[in-house]
């Protein structure tokens, strides 16, 4: 090296450890992002919900609420929801 070239390394450039500030993804100006990721999560939920038979989906179904019953209740124990929440 003649001081002109950058270093390799395994056949790999270097590159400046100096990075860009952070930018939360949540920040404004992040939508063609947050298209992407809505993109591939609906793409992974269809070839989900294609895989499953009939019986899994009502089983899976359950489950989902079954889960959501449980946070509701952990929810109001906490006190971060009134009981009334409850109402069965």
């Amino acid at each position: 090296m003649d001081g002109c070239e950058k270093p390799r390394t395994a056949g790999v450039e270097s590159f400046s450890m100096v990075s860009q500030p952070h930018k939360p993804l949540l920040a404004p100006g992040n939508e063609a992002a947050w298209a992407k990721v809505n993109e591939e999560e609906a793409r992974e939920e269809a070839e989900f919900a294609a895989k499953l038979s009939m019986d899994e989906r009502v089983t899976y179904g359950q489950k989902l609420s079954q889960q959501a019953v449980s946070l509701l209740v952990a929810s109001v124990k906490a006190g971060h929801a009134p009981s009334r929440a409850l109402w069965s």
